[in-house]
């Protein structure tokens, strides 16, 4: 995630935004944006908001992709009911268990279980998982 707070400067100066001007034009306040700024973990809905308004994929707000694929996503909705089935298909072509996974990645593996219980997944999590399963933060959050 080292790249979200490089890449969300970058889009701010290109469009020569203040950051009270970017909270009223994104619906992001300008709180979380300063958080985001600083190295605070950002919400999905906060960085939904953001690639809404800067036209571009998660992906490429977070440095997975230099493709900004912005023609795919047309509004700014996602269902996130599909992340854990997304998640297990990434698990089965990288041909590991979400034992083995969670082991790697030092996270507790009963984060599944609160994903089962329809929990929302933290952003980090969602990021990490991306990078090293070599899957998509969008197609993860089955953005729309």
């Amino acid at each position: 995630m080292e790249h979200f707070i490089e890449i969300l400067k970058e889009l701010i100066d290109e469009k020569g935004l203040s950051l009270r001007q970017l909270s009223k034009e994104s619906g992001v306040s300008v709180m979380q944006l300063s958080r985001y700024l600083r190295g605070s973990t950002p919400t999905i809905d906060g960085v939904m908001k953001l690639a809404l308004y800067f036209n571009c994929s998660l992906d490429y707000l977070f440095g997975l992709s230099s493709e900004k694929e912005a023609d795919k996503y047309v509004t700014g909705d996602y269902d996130i009911s599909k992340f854990l089935s997304n998640y297990q298909t990434l698990l089965k072509e990288n041909n590991l268990t979400n034992y083995k996974f969670m082991k790697k990645s030092n996270f507790d593996e009963s984060v599944i279980r609160h994903w089962q219980s329809g929990s929302k997944p933290r952003l980090n999590i969602i990021y990490h998982i991306a990078l090293n399963l070599g899957g998509s933060i969008d197609k993860l959050i089955a953005r729309k």
